[in-house]
């Protein structure tokens, strides 16, 4: 054996240990953010009350078709005062964060005896010439669970609701948890209190009913650009006053 074989040898050897071993990298954890957005608005319907106001109302349902569940915890230390309100953000190892937001809780003053999200939506009718806003919901407080099943088929989303309005306490509690599961939506229905925009002196004309999730960015979601949803609609004015709505057409939805 030659010397100069015998010294590749050697530097060989010393290269190969000197190579620091490097272990296999852990499952990377993901933050795994909902998505809000809007379904299609429905029912929309126009009625009249005994005392002769105009309702333009619709059924809307707020949305998640992200890759976390949207989950809100709040809390405070007595019945005196305000609550604290903050995210739970998930991980895809299963752990959560909670991150303090600014949204704030008002007691449902619509006979239900819970508490709701102030401004979680928000619904506004605007002129479809020149987006000019006419009109406001009369609802802003929103007490949100899994009411319905959305789009079940994305990763994660559960056969069956999980989050149900038992999370929206009542006048005394001190903690609050409320949320949508992946896949699901919270709806509220064209029937019920305050789930409507007064057009009792609108005149006739093309508008546009808008839907919006999350309207001031309070919350983390994986996307914003998709939060909202519309219909637009003719307001004719009949004889005698009575009025006619007519279903224009579509706009995108979540």
């Amino acid at each position: 054996m030659s010397l100069r074989f015998i010294l590749t040898a050697a530097v060989a050897a010393l290269a190969v240990a000197a190579v620091p071993m490097v272990a296999a990298p852990a499952g990377l954890v993901a933050q795994t953010s909902p998505d809000l957005g809007m379904a299609p608005l429905t029912d929309v319907y126009l009625a009249t009350t005994t005392e002769g106001q105009k309702q333009l109302r619709f059924s809307a349902m707020i949305v998640n078709v992200g890759a976390g569940a949207f989950e809100l915890a709040a809390a405070r230390p007595d019945s005196s005062s305000a609550f604290s309100v903050s995210q739970r953000i998930f991980s895809s190892d299963g752990s959560s964060t909670l991150v303090p937001t600014p949204a704030s809780l008002v007691l449902g003053g619509d006979g239900h005896n819970h508490w709701h999200v102030k401004d979680l939506e928000r619904y506004e009718l605007r002129r479809l010439d020149n987006g000019v806003k006419v009109g406001t919901s009369a609802k802003s407080g929103f007490c949100f669970f899994d009411t319905d099943a959305y789009r079940t088929s994305l990763p994660g989303a559960p056969s069956a609701a999980v989050y149900r309005g038992a999370g929206c306490g009542d006048a005394s509690s001190l903690n609050v948890n409320m949320g949508v599961s992946v896949g699901w939506g919270d709806e509220y229905g064209w029937t019920l209190p305050d789930q409507y925009i007064d057009v009792t002196n609108l005149a006739g004309g093309k508008y546009r009913l808008y839907a919006e999730a999350d309207p001031f960015g309070w919350f983390t979601e994986s996307a914003e650009g998709n939060n909202f949803t519309w219909v637009d609609l003719a307001l004719t004015i009949q004889k005698r006053g009575t009025t006619k709505i007519r279903i224009l057409g579509y706009g995108p939805s979540a």
